[in-house]
């Protein structure tokens, strides 16, 4: 006897499908979250996980979030984050193609980031309504002070979970 019952089943995320899902919603959102990740350190690879765990209603519960963030804390701070400083200082004194050069070693950066968040989330079950959450949690986790934030910002963050390309 087959039973087959979907909400046993589990997603593992899978980092190429993050990837293809973050070229799209990135470009929603892009000035906003550069902003909060200048102003508040928001980890923007863990916002574009947020909301594609949403997009699949795979809720990311405040232990792994809390976990998530502190894993890729040492990844952000050792690596990426002094790489993007020395890209911005350079910008002004190198060719246009130096600083392309530049952009792409980052884009890899971010890319291993977002195969290393993949990693260290257990498989998670698909249709959870708590999953509506993700990005709310992920901004809080994050420290950003949602007062600050503006309804069109907010309704822009959310946007990005509501997308069905998968």
């Amino acid at each position: 006897m087959d039973i087959n019952i979907e909400t046993s089943d589990k997603i593992k995320l899978d980092s190429e499908a993050l990837w293809q899902y973050s070229l799209g919603a990135y470009d929603q959102v892009k000035d906003l979250v550069l902003k909060l990740q200048d102003d508040y350190g928001l980890n923007v690879n863990l916002l574009l996980l947020s909301g594609y765990a949403q997009t699949l209603g795979c809720a990311i519960d405040e232990l792994d979030m809390q976990s998530l963030v502190t894993q890729t804390k040492q990844w952000q701070t050792a690596i990426t984050q002094p790489y993007r400083e020395l890209r911005r200082e350079l910008k002004d004194t190198i060719t246009s193609q130096q600083y392309q050069a530049m952009l792409t070693v980052e884009l890899a950066l971010e890319r291993e980031e977002q195969w290393r968040l993949t990693q260290c989330l257990p498989e998670l079950p698909p249709h959870n309504v708590e999953a509506q959450a993700n990005i709310l949690s992920c901004l809080i986790v994050s420290g950003v002070p949602l007062e600050l934030l503006s309804q069109d910002d907010l309704a822009s963050l959310y946007s990005i979970g509501q997308r069905v390309e998968h």
